[in-house]
């Protein structure tokens, strides 16, 4: 992945340690003219504001639980409502739950960055 090839083109873990630092830092989501929300990944249970999303502290790791990594992991499904990601981090939520969010929000479109494929 990402660390072999820092190691093999720099001979050391240091670009791969300053890259995950950066990434630290880097925003959590996108609004582009105030009407669609851009993503890494999916919806939170525990965020139903673009205020919410605001609110949170994004400067530091990705935590292994919470609505950040909820932001960074979850992915869209035929279910209704939110169901247990085979991620083991994040959610599987469904169309319902895109609807009820971009009504609440004011948001005609929810780009998102990833997609779960199984092999």
């Amino acid at each position: 992945g990402f660390y072999d090839e820092c190691l093999r083109k720099y001979g050391s873990a240091k670009v791969w340690k300053l890259f995950t630092d950066l990434f630290d830092h880097l925003p959590l989501s996108a609004l582009v003219e105030n009407s669609v929300f851009c993503l890494h990944a999916g919806l939170s249970p525990s965020l139903d504001t673009l205020d919410h999303v605001r609110e949170l502290d994004r400067c530091h790791e990705i935590p292994h639980e919470g609505p950040i990594c909820d932001l960074m992991w979850s992915d869209p499904e035929d279910v209704d409502g939110w169901g247990m990601s085979p991620r083991g981090a994040g959610y599987l939520f469904g169309a319902d739950i895109v609807k009820q969010f971009n009504e609440i929000n004011g948001l005609t479109l929810i780009a998102r960055a990833h997609q779960l494929v199984m092999e």
